[in-house]
């Protein structure tokens, strides 16, 4: 008996196939708006300043100036659409007994005692807070601040000057 050899040849073609990975997806994007303001400022980074000029020593009655900020007479507050917010100020570094007063070369010696009026009020704004409104759509507010100092006709001659600081609640 003759022993024979079966040969089984098996072949494999490397053929391209397709991949099954998927080769579109989605994926999701959201944001969360919540209310907000920011306040333009000048070049110094501050909110805006009053310069009051230079007037002589011995000049008597009232000096006054807008505030300035930016180019624009005033704070510039730009906040969220229908939102309400509040604006406020201290009685300055100087401020003696609720009243604001310029202080020569940053002293509290000699003074000239002054007043802010905040959006076109007759009244002064010392530290009570002024309420702002941002309706449907309206998202600037520019808020005119204009000081007044009174001065006395005796005055040593310097730099006078004081800090107020304002506060911007939400």
């Amino acid at each position: 008996m003759q022993r024979g050899l079966l040969a089984l040849s098996l072949g494999f073609a490397l053929t391209p196939m397709s991949a099954l990975a998927e080769t579109t997806k989605a994926f999701q994007v959201s944001a969360d708006i919540v209310q907000g303001c920011i306040v333009a400022t000048n070049s110094n980074g501050q909110w805006g300043s009053i310069d009051l000029g230079t007037v002589s020593g011995v000049a008597r009655g009232t000096v006054t100036a807008d505030l300035l900020s930016g180019g624009v007479a005033g704070i510039q507050i730009d906040c969220t659409p229908n939102m309400s917010a509040t604006i406020s100020a201290d009685n300055g570094v100087r401020g003696v007994a609720g009243v604001r007063a310029l202080g020569l070369n940053g002293s509290s010696v000699s003074t000239i005692p002054y007043q802010l009026f905040a959006d076109g009020s007759a009244t002064p704004w010392t530290t009570q807070s002024i309420a702002l409104v941002f309706g449907s759509g309206a998202t600037r507010r520019v808020l005119p601040i204009r000081g007044v100092a009174t001065l006395s006709g005796a005055m040593a001659a310097g730099a006078y000057s004081d800090t107020v600081r304002i506060t911007l609640s939400w």
